[in-house]
């Protein structure tokens, strides 16, 4: 059977990006909640009393998760709130004191909005590749800040000894969470932001500019 190319449905540059666009966002989910069941399995192991907390806010958090998901754009208080439960979780997964934690968070939140799980998927990243390789000396700054037309971002975390010369944290620069978040940002801003992700010696780094959208 002849059928007339000209009248197969072809997808525009616009709906070719558009689709890419969905396709790394549904992909965050997976990777969110394959890192956070890890997690859970690890803690239910240990047979802890603070298991069945864990689960409830593990439902609470994929809630959010998913619904934010399906948006193209949150407000960057959204997306802080969610990193902040996620830390919540960290801590019941790896222990109270299993890291040190300075978590700085300054300027209109509320004013602007972002891709969600970007920043999210960045701090989950330092947690998975960083601080759980390190037992009870692991640290992690992260300094958040909405400076005029900029959202500057700065992840600092340390590595278990060694562990950036044997790759695995180079790995991790192009993995799914890292290539996913590069999609959405190039989907958002057009290329025009800045994202630098690097072991230095026993410290991994993490530095990222955006120019603000509107929320």
């Amino acid at each position: 059977m002849f059928i007339n190319p000209y009248l197969i449905h072809r997808e525009t540059p616009q709906q070719a990006d558009r689709n890419n666009l969905e396709l790394f966002k549904n992909l965050l989910q997976p990777h969110f909640l394959f890192n956070s069941l890890n997690n859970l399995y690890a803690l239910s192991i240990k047979k802890s009393e603070q298991t069945p907390d864990a689960i409830a806010g593990l439902s609470q958090l994929l809630e959010r998760v998913v619904t934010y998901s399906r948006k193209d754009l949150i407000s960057l208080s959204e997306e802080v709130r969610l990193i902040e439960d996620y830390i919540a979780l960290e801590r019941i997964w790896l222990g109270e004191c299993a890291f040190k934690l300075d978590f700085q968070v300054k300027g209109d939140t509320e004013g602007v909005s972002i891709p969600p799980l970007t920043i999210y998927t960045l701090i989950e990243n330092a947690f998975k590749h960083g601080i759980r390789k390190c037992g009870r000396d692991g640290w992690i700054t992260i300094h958040l800040l909405v400076k005029e037309d900029k959202i500057l971002l700065k992840i600092r975390n340390s590595l278990q000894e060694g562990f950036a010369s044997i790759g695995h944290m180079a790995n991790s620069t192009s993995g799914l969470g890292i290539e996913a978040v590069k999609r959405l940002l190039d989907g958002s801003y057009h290329k025009k932001y800045y994202l630098n992700a690097r072991p230095i010696g026993n410290i991994y780094a993490v530095d990222l500019i955006i120019g603000k959208l509107a929320a």
